[in-house]
């Protein structure tokens, strides 16, 4: 793991090609298919038709952030990446865009939001930065809203089990209890999990053609039995009262 995730995609040109993956990679993009049907289930299960005002943090290249753009009232995108952000700015048509690192300087000052999403952050980072990052995420989320982030390298997985017992990696990452740990100590509570990338494949060996691959996923994303097996799980949560804490 990197000692300072926040320097991770500086790189000039790292936005055009963190964008490219989806589209080009066959395993990714099913991954982003699967995802955006989450959050379908999400804005329906949660929203209906209440006004919705977005933030994405570490929105990168706006995928989460142009998908729901449509469907808010407000849509707010904040990075620290240049070139993230210039791909995102492409992709979005309405949303404020900021390049900020909110954990150092937060320039959202009182501002709330009822949907806060973090997708592709919390596993990369290291603990500090997790903590921070939430507490920071905590302070923006309305009372009555909602944070949907996700842990795309989780630990307890399918897929990081089997690479650890082959010696092969499947460690770094993030694992349930870690992200139980975090939403405890940051005053929130876990209110529903979605679950995917059960079969041990990846963006390298898919294992299996896709034609055969993604329906295994969506029928083992549906047995609840397997959602802590899941290698990218999905978490909706918000603010837990006295009693919960």
């Amino acid at each position: 793991m990197l000692t300072d995730y926040r320097r991770s995609h500086l790189l000039p040109d790292c936005g055009r090609l963190y964008d490219a993956k989806f589209k080009t990679n066959d395993h990714r993009s099913m991954v982003w298919q699967m995802e955006k049907s989450i959050l379908d289930s999400i804005m329906k299960t949660f929203y209906g038709d209440s006004e919705i005002h977005h933030l994405d943090f570490a929105c990168g290249t706006g995928r989460i952030l142009s998908y729901l753009e449509d469907r808010t009232s407000l849509a707010v995108g904040v990075d620290l990446s240049p070139s993230m952000l210039e791909v995102a700015r492409q992709n979005s048509r309405s949303a404020e865009i900021y390049e900020a690192d909110l954990t150092r300087g937060d320039i959202l000052g009182d501002r709330k939001f009822n949907l806060i999403t973090a997708f592709r952050f919390f596993p990369n980072a290291e603990d500090d930065l997790r903590i921070e990052a939430m507490q920071v995420l905590v302070k923006h989320l309305d009372d009555k809203g909602y944070l949907v982030f996700n842990n795309h390298r989780n630990t307890g997985s399918t897929r990081y089990r089997l690479s650890r017992f082959i010696r092969h990696g499947g460690r770094e990452g993030m694992s349930v209890n870690e992200v139980k740990e975090l939403i405890s100590e940051t005053g929130l509570k876990i209110v529903k999990k979605y679950h995917t990338c059960v079969f041990p494949a990846c963006e390298r060996h898919k294992l299996l053609p896709l034609t055969l691959l993604r329906p295994i996923e969506d029928f083992l994303s549906r047995q609840r039995i397997f959602q802590n097996l899941g290698e990218n799980l999905i978490f909706v949560c918000r603010r837990a009262n006295k009693k919960e804490k």
